[in-house]
């Protein structure tokens, strides 16, 4: 998938090409539904209650395949619970979790009421008792997971690979249906499936299916899939579901358009858009235009070329706006070669995932910015909602940004500020071992857990969220986390992003070069790369294990403590 900064505009090559960008079409923002989960677990102990206080439910977002979105519950002496979670789609695939316990279960506009009994938890295949809104089709769900759980086949992906070799795409799909719904039609011959139920687990099969040839595809590389099957086959449009494959089957749907795209130059000929676009987007977002160029643009906004007069007008304004206009031209670009690429289907959610997947990579100004710019040119009203949710998440921390901001400046090298309580910044200009010797100096003769990582890597974002859990678990006596970044973005989005997520420790920003220069001594090739320094500032463990595998990190702290 193509991202804000895997593209270099040549600005004479913007300027001369003919192909039509995409209009703004303002469309009235749906509201979203909700849902209220609630409960009880029946003689809950205070053992259970200390290793997990809260239950907690988590919902998928169309965009964001890898997000969870969750929302905890704190647990009542009773063991009862309530959390209200807002729905987009009018069913949505929820997860309920308490411990080591967790079920799916189908929500719609209502209140659901899930009951367990904690003498059972263990005991039972199915510990579930839903009522409320979609009951019958959750208590026979749960059953349905419970049979699947015993008799579904494990799936080897590269045998049935090879089952489909020389197979067209349709025949593929008829395959691949035919397998993934074995299971539950083998749980059909002795149980009655309710209709809504019978709807939900084809919807779910469809995607898997869906994921599975895009996936070959990408592979492959094969540019027939789009044509050899049915669009209302793998994507339809009217599915009332959202299920953790549909939103992983789009995320390959994305996976697979993007490397169509690179196949192609963007600095050919006709590889981008026109100069009518471009004035369209001067004359919108650009504020510092003289009389002069205001009414050039003016008559460019309805033009099909320029003149050379045209062309150094508009580079002086891309040079003073270069940061607004370069990311509105990356997505107009990126558009552009889509619109050929996919249908129009296609095309809407690509818009919408463009702009979700950049919005954790871009500074708060630059996501109003593009928000405000695609949003109104996605038709889908599922995917507007799901864009407005990913966004208020984005900006919900504003205030704390700009708080963290003139508490941490630009130009401070080598000084360590607290900006939030357990939260530090600081800025190094330091490489090998007086770097390590600058950790130490923080970590006050506590253990070191290092973290690198950059703000561009989504599963290095996620680990840094993931070290939130851990350090619940050790006390800050004993260990600083230490999560040192490097990015192509800023310095002004890595400390947005550390005042939006909090995560405590000290947050080390270098450059690529002192980066490179951890990861050698670190022992790893790639970010996400973590290591344990002792006490004397000198290496445990290089290529330690990362936060996501928490129980083989608080085994190495907790043995060196």
């Amino acid at each position: 998938m193509l991202t804000l900064r895997h593209i270099l505009f040549l600005v004479s090559t913007l300027l001369l090409t003919l192909f039509l960008g995409a209009s703004s079409v303002v469309c009235a923002q749906p509201k979203a539904d909700s849902v209220t989960v609630k409960g009880r677990i029946k003689n809950l102990t205070i053992q259970l209650y200390r290793q997990s206080p809260n239950v907690t439910v988590s919902r998928n977002n169309i965009l964001q395949a890898s997000r969870e979105m969750a929302r905890p519950a704190p647990l009542e002496p009773d063991g009862s619970f309530q959390v209200t979670l807002p729905l987009v789609y009018p069913y949505e695939e929820l997860y309920f979790n308490f411990g080591q316990i967790s079920t799916a279960f189908l929500a719609s506009s209502g209140t659901v009421e899930i009951a367990l009994d904690a003498d059972s938890l263990f005991l039972s295949e199915a510990p579930f008792r839903f009522s409320g809104t979609n009951a019958q089709v959750n208590n026979q769900l749960t059953r349905y997971k419970a049979f699947e759980f015993k008799n579904r086949p494990k799936i080897d992906n590269r045998q049935l690979s090879r089952r489909l070799a020389g197979r067209s795409a349709e025949d593929s799909r008829k395959l691949l249906t035919n397998e993934f719904i074995a299971t539950y039609e083998k749980f059909r011959q002795t149980n009655e499936v309710l209709p809504l139920l019978d709807q939900y687990i084809n919807s779910a099969i469809r995607y898997e299916v869906a994921a599975f040839l895009y996936d070959k595809a990408l592979a492959e590389q094969n540019s027939r899939l789009e044509t050899d099957v049915p669009v209302s086959s793998l994507r339809p449009a009217d599915d009332r579901f959202l299920t953790i494959q549909r939103t992983t089957a789009l995320e390959r749907f994305a996976e697979y358009a993007g490397s169509r795209i690179t196949d192609l130059s963007l600095a050919g000929s006709g590889r981008s858009i026109p100069i009518s676009t471009f004035a369209r987007l001067v004359d919108r977002y650009v504020t510092d235009l003289s009389e002069t160029e205001r009414t050039r643009i003016e008559e460019l906004k309805t033009a099909k070329s320029g003149q050379n007069r045209d062309i150094t007008m508009l580079q002086r304004i891309m040079q003073r706006n270069d940061e607004k206009l370069s990311k509105l031209l990356t997505y107009e670009t990126t558009m552009a070669q889509y619109r050929k690429l996919v249908d129009t289907t296609g095309l809407d959610y690509m818009k919408a995932h463009f702009l979700a997947m950049n919005l954790p990579t871009i500074e708060l100004k630059n996501q109003e910015l593009l928000y405000r710019h695609i949003t109104p040119q996605v038709g889908d009203p599922h995917y507007r909602l799901s864009l407005e949710e990913l966004y208020r998440m984005e900006v919900k921390d504003s205030a704390t940004v700009r708080e963290v901001a003139g508490k941490f400046t630009d130009t401070q090298i080598d000084e360590p500020v607290e900006v939030l309580s357990g939260v530090t910044l600081l800025r190094s200009s330091r490489y090998g071992k007086d770097f390590t010797d600058q950790l130490q100096k923080q970590a006050q003769g506590r253990l070191i857990y290092i973290l690198a990582w950059s703000t561009d890597v989504d599963p290095s974002r996620q680990e840094v969220l993931a070290s939130r859990a851990l350090q619940e678990q050790l006390s800050s006596r004993d260990i600083l986390f230490a999560y040192v970044c490097s990015n192509e973005t800023s310095l002004n989005h890595w400390r947005e992003w550390v005042a939006k997520n909090k995560p405590k420790g000290l947050h080390v920003y270098v450059d690529q070069d002192q980066l490179g220069n951890l990861l050698g001594s670190l022992r790893a090739e790639y970010i996400p790369a973590a290591g344990l320094l002792g006490r004397d500032g000198k290496f445990i463990k290089r290529d330690a294990p990362l936060p996501s595998k928490s129980d083989d990190v608080l085994k190495l702290i907790r043995e060196k403590i």
